[in-house]
């Protein structure tokens, strides 16, 4: 049986998106999730770079690492997002809901129907940070702070990472030796389902793995 394209699977997600996103209020959803409401639509940060989403339309634009002082000049080097971010920065929009922060880290597979994407979570997600960096806590802390990770005391070495205005997530590291192996986990604030599905949410931990790794 024919797999189907990737790059078409994002783009039927996006249109679906896209749709919900233009029957949307765009002032109450920035207010519910902590963006900023400007004349060209929503301005939002994604891990550190800056976003900006269009009412009714949904165009999706990369604006830059720095929160844009001047929108016009922003406007005019900004490039299309990735379909997946798109869709993820589309769907926190519909999602938020303004639920406080919980102050608690849990697990993938504590999030809502978490159990039916938590054996490839971590197989692929926690176990891409591991193997990169399970020899290497330096390594890994370098490429942490790089992204804007704040240290955490949990694990052998760990971070917090701002994703969303409010949405955080955490990696924690522990160092393999020759009695264990090294270990990887990818942690949630315990109201992230307030803010994102679990599919998006694994897309986020993803993103995350890789951008670390890439370092």
């Amino acid at each position: 049986m024919t797999q189907p394209d990737p790059h078409r699977r994002f783009q039927i997600a996006l249109e679906r998106a896209r749709a919900d996103w233009a029957a949307a209020d765009p002032g109450l959803s920035a207010g519910l999730s902590g963006c900023v409401l400007s004349p060209q639509g929503i301005v939002l940060p994604f891990f550190r770079a800056w976003h900006l989403v269009t009412h009714p339309a949904g165009d999706v634009l990369f604006l830059g690492p720095d929160t844009p002082a001047d929108m016009s000049a922003a406007l005019a080097a900004a490039k299309p997002a990735h379909p997946s971010v798109a869709i993820a920065l589309i769907h926190y929009l519909l999602t938020a809901d303004g639920t406080p922060a919980a102050d608690r880290w849990v697990t993938f597979r504590e999030l809502p129907d978490g159990l039916f994407y938590a054996q490839a979570f971590a197989g692929h997600e926690e176990a891409v940070l591991a193997q990169r960096y399970g020899q290497d806590l330096a390594a890994f802390r370098a490429a942490a702070a790089a992204l804007g990770g704040q240290p955490l005391d949990l694990a052998d070495a760990s971070f917090r990472f701002q994703a969303l205005p409010r949405l955080e997530l955490a990696v924690l590291l522990w160092e393999g030796d020759e009695e264990f192996q090294a270990r990887a986990r990818i942690l949630f604030d315990a109201h992230a389902g307030h803010y994102l599905p679990t599919e998006d949410l694994s897309g986020l931990g993803d993103w995350l793995a890789h951008r670390v790794t890439r370092r």
